[in-house]
């Protein structure tokens, strides 16, 4: 009975500090990893674009081709810089054309094209 106590304890202190070390890194798996080929900020002016967005060129997770892919971007959308290891706060006007990218999605895909969804998670990757 010791022995199965024990180990059930060493399986949680195993879980635990595999999940801290995700946790702290910030490592989560990208729905994408692409390009930005174009940039699309909202205009007050035009009823058209209403919502910040980017258009990225890149592979889609669990799919062998590239593809492009409207990811649009709102308040709830946190974007990062990568700088090393470390992640430092960045905002839609830092992202470039031609910079890499790592996307979380959040939401459905509009069937269009290109493809449209939202943005849970950027990372502009150096």
């Amino acid at each position: 009975m010791k022995i199965i106590t024990l180990f059930a304890i060493l399986v949680v202190l195993m879980m635990g500090v595999v999940y801290g070390v995700m946790f702290a890194t910030g490592e989560e798996k990208a729905d994408m990893n692409g390009k930005i080929i174009g940039i699309c900020q909202a205009d007050p002016q035009n009823e058209n674009v209403t919502q910040n967005s980017i258009l990225v060129e890149g592979m889609v997770a669990g799919n062998s081709q590239s593809h492009n892919l409207s990811v649009k971007i709102n308040n709830d959308t946190l974007i990062f810089r990568k700088q090393g290891n470390k992640r430092e706060n960045a905002s839609f006007t830092d992202m470039k054309n031609g910079d890499k990218v790592a996307i979380m999605f959040t939401g459905p895909f509009v069937e269009s094209y290109p493809p449209q969804t939202m943005a849970k998670e950027i990372i502009i990757i150096p």
